[in-house]
């Protein structure tokens, strides 16, 4: 009887999750796109307070009355020094991604991680194309640019390339949850799909990013797949496990070192720059001229988002590089937070062989794009703590749901 309870308990709460987490997500995908153009004053207010601050709140309190009272007193004194690091970087910086990050991660401790994703896909994805719609056809502002000599259309997105990261994320989502059951004609509608976003947005590097993924992740079902070459099939995974971890330090350490070593003198990072769109330069140009700080400080970013002009604003800074862009804004600790629970993320999982090239390909991406942290682009940080079923892409049995309090601590129990 008290299993009954329990079981029931847990959907309606799951019930309530979901309720709460379509609009709060919806609202933080609608907070990127031209429509907010179209607010008042007090609509604008209205829609950062519920985003910001009654949602996420909500979401969080849900979760923690609905969790156990052992496991909350385990995790108490965590996520205490967690949500008050990140609020005092809130009050420091006037930003909210990290704090919503944090949000997001605590809100789905008791919900399946896949459960999420797909709410979260639909969602996304639904609201993707009424913006495209909408942009399209006037109702809300479509920003074109014609830099590099190409035309370039925002869609309802601040900038081209915001619309391609996002379908880029979009695409990862798709391809975790469903590319082990697709067929070769979804593979190629998906390609269809990326080129045709690249003809209207132009975005190089989510078009590089995009075609990996496929390319990555259709070798890997065909391996899966295979009933011969037993040795590959076995390798394979190992080889993307062992890298795990190593993927989103790489990543930002090269991006970094690449900005401090930026110099007119040098030809190779010259010409490195001028394919990168000055990136190396303006990430050069903030060391000196922004600084970086331990908790971070406010950042008044000059950027192309939401200008049809094919000039730089006066003071342009904006630096798209996501481990930079953190760092600068929300300072060392942060930066070095968010880079080590990637890879501990990626290391905890290392055997779920899709979520390890879905990371290896979002750290990849957030060298040129600032999306790193933005949870209406990025969602995979709901698996550090969601509840999930562990299937590896191994012949071995899969392992049973992970409860939230086996997240942290077990492989510090188990020595790992």
């Amino acid at each position: 009887m008290t299993d009954t309870i329990d079981i029931g308990r847990k959907k309606r709460a799951e019930i309530l999750f979901f309720a709460l987490f379509i609009p709060w997500i919806s609202l933080c995908i609608v907070s990127e796109t031209t429509l907010t153009y179209t607010f008042s004053e007090v609509a604008d207010y209205v829609v950062w307070l519920l985003k910001s601050i009654i949602l996420p709140v909500c979401l969080v309190l849900l979760n923690l009355f609905s969790i156990s009272k052992s496991v909350l007193r385990k995790k108490l004194l965590i996520l205490a020094a967690v949500v008050l690091l990140t609020a005092q970087c809130f009050m420091l910086t006037y930003s909210d991604d990290l704090l919503l990050c944090v949000c997001l991660m605590i809100a789905v401790m008791n919900i399946d991680f896949k459960k999420v994703l797909k709410v979260y896909l639909l969602t996304s994805l639904s609201l993707l194309i009424l913006m495209t719609i909408a942009s399209a056809t006037g109702l809300i502002s479509n920003i074109v640019s014609h830099r590099y000599g190409d035309t370039r259309y925002g869609l309802g997105a601040f900038w081209c390339t915001d619309y391609s990261s996002r379908i880029f994320f979009l695409l990862l989502i798709a391809l975790y949850l469903y590319s082990a059951k697709m067929k070769l004609l979804h593979w190629l509608g998906l390609v269809a799909s990326v080129l045709l976003v690249y003809h209207f947005t132009v975005g190089k590097m989510d078009l590089i990013c995009m075609m990996l993924a496929l390319l990555l992740f259709f070798t890997n079902e065909m391996i899966l797949d295979s009933r011969k070459s037993f040795g590959i099939k076995t390798k394979w995974p190992r080889i993307w496990g062992k890298l795990a971890p190593f993927f989103t330090p790489v990543s930002a350490v090269l991006i970094t070192s690449l900005t401090l070593l930026y110099s007119l003198k040098s030809k190779i990072l010259l010409d490195l720059n001028n394919i990168l769109s000055d990136r190396l330069l303006y990430g050069n140009r903030a060391f000196s001229e922004i600084g970086i700080t331990p908790l971070g400080k406010y950042v008044k970013w000059i950027g192309m988002g939401g200008i049809s002009d094919d000039i730089l604003p006066e003071g342009y800074n904006f630096v798209d590089a996501s481990y930079l862009n953190v760092l600068f804004s929300f300072g060392i600790i942060a930066a070095i937070a968010v880079i080590v629970l990637q890879s501990y993320i990626a290391y905890h999982h290392r055997r779920d062989t899709r979520l390890v090239i879905a990371i290896a390909l979002i750290s990849i991406q957030c060298i040129l794009s600032h999306h790193f942290i933005d949870i209406a682009y990025n969602p995979f940080w709901v698996v550090f703590l969601a509840k999930r079923e562990y299937i590896a892409n191994t012949e071995k049995p899969s392992d049973p749901a992970l409860s939230p309090s086996d997240i942290i601590g077990t492989n510090l129990r188990k020595g790992e």
